[in-house]
């Protein structure tokens, strides 16, 4: 069991308010930073779990990340240079509410066609800075965006992009891409070549950026299923459904653009960020094209020969156990 830091705990000049986040490989506290009495985030490598190694190796990478980027709509580390007793990352305390959250709080999860472009727009800009700067972010998705309320503003509120904890430097010699033949990042928005462990491209945010304009356009993911095999093996063997099979009322134009930014072949995604962003800057100048899926690849249909083998060999096993309970049962004296 993870043992976790109590409210009022003091390590070096900041003071653990309280948990943000303990699950996953990071513990998350907010402090107060009694130098400059600011709230400040402190995030610690989880010890306790398996393959923690690893999970150590990926929070010192981020840290070097860290100190890589910037840009004002990223979280900012703070106070690296700092002498410090523990192993943490201090990072900047931003006031609002992530992108899930606030789209919970609507009465509906369908953004408006041109609202939804708007703040794809935004996160494009964001990520062409941090690809610009030799990183990949590799977890784009609602969880790690968050929107800060501007009410008399235009736009209404601001973007920051968060977590670089999974995040690959470009050309790097370990993309950690996987732990324990496990792909690390969130399936529903991770691309199937990521899925796969390959290395590290901006096409892997590109198509993360694209189903999160899906989903802010429809309610939903691409690919929705509980079983987590079964989604993996969706996105990496299917062509998504059209963004139209949920939407019909969808400009079919912005449609064309959802359905590029998603393919599951990179070769027909947008080759980068800064071409997504040039087409939704232009959306309703765009020709539409129809969509037709690519044909699904083999591990499809391995996983549906798999599925009628593992039910073959289970009725195989109760066969044989009534068989061998009946012969016992059948020698027994009498």
């Amino acid at each position: 069991m993870p043992v976790f830091l109590q409210p009022g705990l003091a390590i070096d000049h900041y003071c653990i308010q309280r948990l943000l986040s303990g699950q996953g490989a990071n513990q998350v506290y907010l402090a107060l930073d009694e130098t400059t009495q600011q709230e400040v985030v402190l995030k610690f490598p989880s010890d306790d779990l398996i393959g923690g190694a690893e999970i150590y190796e990926r929070y010192q990478r981020e840290k070097r990340i860290g100190r890589l980027l910037e840009h004002p709509a990223l979280q900012h580390h703070l106070n690296q240079d700092e002498q410090r007793s523990a192993d943490y990352i201090v990072l900047e305390y931003i006031h609002g509410s992530s992108l899930r959250e606030w789209l919970r709080t609507r009465s509906t999860p369908v953004l408006p066609p041109q609202e939804a472009v708007n703040l794809l727009i935004a996160l494009c800009e964001i990520l062409l800075a941090v690809h610009k700067q030799g990183v990949i972010h590799l977890d784009i998705k609602p969880e790690n965006i968050l929107l800060t309320e501007h009410p008399h503003c235009d736009p209404p509120y601001t973007c920051t992009v968060m977590d670089f904890s999974i995040a690959s430097i470009v050309n790097e010699k370990h993309p950690w891409l996987w732990r324990r033949n496990t792909p690390v990042g969130t399936p529903e928005y991770m691309s199937p070549e990521q899925l796969r462990g390959e290395r590290a491209s901006q096409a892997n945010d590109v198509y993360a950026l694209g189903v999160i304009l899906y989903e802010l356009l429809c309610g939903r993911t691409p690919f929705k299923e509980e079983d987590g095999f079964t989604l993996i093996s969706d996105h990496i063997s299917h062509d998504p459904p059209s963004i139209l099979d949920f939407n019909p009322t969808l400009p079919p134009a912005l449609a064309t653009i959802v359905m590029r930014a998603i393919r599951r072949d990179p070769e027909q995604r947008y080759p980068d960020v800064i071409t997504l962003l040039t087409r939704l800057q232009h959306w309703q100048e765009i020709t539409p094209e129809p969509y037709t899926p690519a044909p699904p690849l083999f591990v499809g249909r391995y996983r549906q020969v798999l599925r009628v083998v593992l039910i073959i060999v289970s009725i195989c096993i109760i066969l044989l156990i009534i068989g061998l309970l009946a012969q016992a049962a059948h020698h027994v004296p009498r």
